[in-house]
């Protein structure tokens, strides 16, 4: 991301220099993610609901990037709307209406509250650690993987007791049976001694 796409925390622009500077840095965050056919159709509340959606199938939503990126792309949209709406609290109206906008230029001035290059950075570290795990992991592990316990394990970082206990137990029960079955032998030959 070039470091003229979003202004830095402090700068003070019009409004309409703003909202121009938003609708631009939010288009370059939604292009790392889509492609530049679907960028009509999704915001960046889409963007981060897909994100949260990917990181609880992979087990990952609190690590590295996710928790910072959900706080940020919140107060960006916030910051956001409130850009929209102006001072007046009308509902959108400096993107209705041109003149409007003009008006509102000419007395106020907006003061940016993001940092776009931390937001970036961000999007681009979560991004990168849900590539990782995709990678590790097919499209069907739930149902046709072969390993998938042993994978799911060594991704998700679990305690692997309960995996041995479970081998413990199931060797133990088996020793148990095969003692059991020797044992009813030697009975079986010491009553048929006295029945013979």
């Amino acid at each position: 991301m070039q470091m003229n796409e979003m202004p830095s925390i402090g700068t003070t622009l019009t409004y309409g220099e703003a909202i121009k500077a938003y609708d631009r840095f939010e288009r370059t965050m939604l292009e790392k993610a889509y492609g530049a056919g679907l960028l009509p159709a999704v915001g960046l509340y889409d963007l981060l609901w897909q994100l949260e959606s990917l990181a609880q199938k992979f087990g990952i939503e609190g690590k590295g990037a996710f928790p910072r990126l959900k706080r940020e792309i919140r107060s960006f949209s916030s910051e956001r709307t409130a850009l929209a709406n102006g001072v007046n609290g009308e509902r959108f109206y400096l993107l209705q209406d041109e003149s409007a906008l003009k008006q509102h230029d000419e007395t106020h001035l907006f003061k940016v509250g993001i940092d776009g290059d931390k937001l970036a950075g961000d999007l681009d570290e979560a991004l990168e650690l849900l590539s990782k795990e995709s990678a590790r992991v097919d499209v069907y592990a739930d149902t046709y993987s072969p390993d998938r316990s042993e994978r799911d394990s060594d991704r998700l970082g679990k305690d692997p007791f309960m995996k041995w206990a479970g081998i413990g137990f199931c060797a133990m029960m088996a020793c148990l049976g095969i003692s059991m079955l020797v044992h009813s032998v030697f009975q079986i030959g010491f009553c048929s001694k006295w029945f013979i």
